[in-house]
């Protein structure tokens, strides 16, 4: 939720309305739980810092931050936890893995980029990549695994390494 105000909207509050508003932004703010944010913005014709706009929003916490950020496969080779030349393989869902008479699609590999081609187009992020092998939607991060120390391992575990490395 993102509140708005500006100094127009605070003197139009009641007087008792905003300095109970008043008061208290400060002493939510300080707290080290508090789930909000306060930016000010400064006009470029004023030189000291004024409350001109307040841009009051709740935060989203560690958890959600994880939860919503969007992690690319570059990322991850940035970071080294993938390395170009390793092996990769994507799990086929039920109905297409007996179509095809096998549970994964091998022989792809990390690019020298990051990603991961498959039949000539370049993916950067693993659910295209998995929906395009299944024929439908598919998790990406639960469906790709990269042969990481001689084990297959799911992107999903090495998306929680890096967001534990960089959250």
């Amino acid at each position: 939720m993102h509140i708005h105000l500006n100094d127009d909207d605070i003197s139009r509050m009641p007087e008792q309305l905003r300095s109970l508003f008043l008061d208290w932004l400060p002493e939510c703010l300080k707290t080290k739980n508090s789930r909000y944010e306060l930016v000010a913005f400064r006009q470029k014709s004023q030189p000291q810092v004024s409350l001109k706009q307040l841009d009051i929003f709740e935060s989203q916490t560690m958890e959600e931050k994880a939860e919503h950020s969007h992690v690319r496969l570059t990322q991850l080779f940035d970071a080294g936890i993938t390395k170009a030349g390793m092996p990769v393989r994507v799990k086929l869902k039920r109905e297409e893995a007996k179509k095809r008479s096998r549970d994964y699609i091998n022989n792809l590999e990390i690019s020298v980029k990051g990603t991961i081609v498959y039949n000539g187009e370049e993916f950067e992020k693993p659910s295209p990549l998995a929906a395009k092998v299944n024929g439908g939607a598919a998790n990406g991060w639960e469906y790709i695994e990269v042969k990481k120390d001689n084990q297959w391992i799911c992107l999903d575990t090495l998306r929680k390494i890096w967001r534990n490395n960089n959250d």
